[in-house]
């Protein structure tokens, strides 16, 4: 690949006319060709003369999925490979590129939402390289820019967006999100090929309630801890119209009666689909805490009243009054989870399992 020349004009003066642009010099051209080729010459003779010891230190093997970027006398030159690739002594500069699939994280960080909801928030990116030239020629540090790049998107994008948005549609966000950074990245030679957001928690808005809309026939709810709560609601509807037993909205319902009717729904074949532990704490209104657990690790499952004797997967914590009103649907629970009036620790995608508990509830 030869140096092009462009013509280059000069500000025009204040006594006269513009400048003429001027033409690069012909025989300063010829006479760089002219040392090119005999500096080529000259270390191609070098190589034939310390044959074959030269060959051990100038004939490359690049795999199939490598190339060479080589540059000769300075100037970048087409990318060999695969196979057999010969460098000449003295002018020759290489440079090894991978093409093989690369992934990196982002480590979750906290990122304010359209609505002021923070959500801690990470992503996993995949991309390779496609044009080694340009991966070598636009940037010295590639995976450094291309991880700093995507953090700054990923804030960019997501502050756009509403809560609702971001826990329903992660898959269309994460695809919007991959276009993103092509837009960013391509000038680099670099592809990204799949993008995965992680969602670790969701906490406390900076305002003193929140309001996000809801619908309640939704037959998927989108967010974890709000289907966990929904098909709870809907359960609890259910037993309590069918059911004898003292309602939920009465005020001789008690923890003992819910554990009760737990207790009919655990299974083996429930606990393999589950595998979690759940501790709940009940706040009442003498500030006193009742504690229940779920356990589906072992077994057909056991639930009862206390404490578990291991560390639980996930850990949730509400006042009675709340339970109550998310229950009656007084209380959104996602207004309830983003203000922190339900408290949720673990993982939420673990919370959501419960909801499969809930399911074969409302069928007993």
């Amino acid at each position: 690949m030869w140096q092009q020349y462009k013509y280059t004009a000069l500000p025009p003066t204040l006594e006269g006319p513009a400048s003429q642009p001027i033409k690069p010099d012909a025989s300063n051209h010829w006479s760089v060709w002219c040392c090119h080729i005999l500096f080529t010459c000259l270390s191609f003779g070098i190589l034939l003369i310390t044959l074959p010891i030269s060959i051990w230190w100038f004939l490359k093997i690049v795999p199939d999925y490598e190339r060479v970027v080589v540059f000769r006398l300075g100037r970048v030159r087409p990318p060999k490979g695969p196979g057999l690739v010969l460098l000449l002594p003295l002018i020759d500069q290489f440079q090894r590129i991978d093409l093989r699939t690369r992934a990196f994280s982002i480590q979750p960080c906290k990122i304010k939402s359209r609505d002021d909801v923070l959500v801690s928030i990470g992503a996993d990116v995949q991309f390779r390289v496609c044009d080694p030239i340009l991966s070598v020629l636009s940037v010295q540090n590639l995976n450094f820019v291309i991880q700093n790049t995507a953090e700054n998107l990923l804030a960019q994008s997501l502050g756009r967006k509403y809560f609702r948005e971001i826990c329903g549609d992660r898959m269309r966000i994460g695809e919007h999100f991959k276009e993103d950074i092509n837009e960013q990245v391509k000038p680099w030679g670099v592809c990204v090929e799949r993008v995965d957001l992680l969602m670790e928690a969701v906490q406390r808005s900076h305002e003193e309630h929140v309001t996000v809309p809801f619908n309640p026939l939704v037959g998927n709810p989108s967010g974890g801890i709000e289907q966990m709560i929904m098909q709870f609601v809907s359960m609890a509807k259910q037993v309590s119209a069918t059911d004898t037993k003292p309602s939920i909205s009465s005020p001789d319902f008690s923890l003992q009666d819910l554990l009760s009717r737990l207790e009919g729904t655990l299974s083996e074949s429930l606990v393999s689909e589950v595998r979690s532990s759940y501790q709940i704490y009940v706040i009442h209104r003498d500030q006193k805490r009742s504690a229940c657990f779920l356990d589906l690790t072992s077994g057909s499952g056991l639930s009862g009243m206390g404490v578990l004797t291991s560390p639980p997967d996930v850990t949730l914590e509400i006042t009675e009054a709340d339970l109550l009103s998310l229950i009656q649907g007084d209380l959104n629970p996602m207004t309830a989870y983003t203000t922190g009036r339900l408290h949720v620790t673990g993982n939420l995608q673990t919370a959501i399992l419960l909801g499969k508990v809930l399911s074969k509830m409302r069928s007993v």
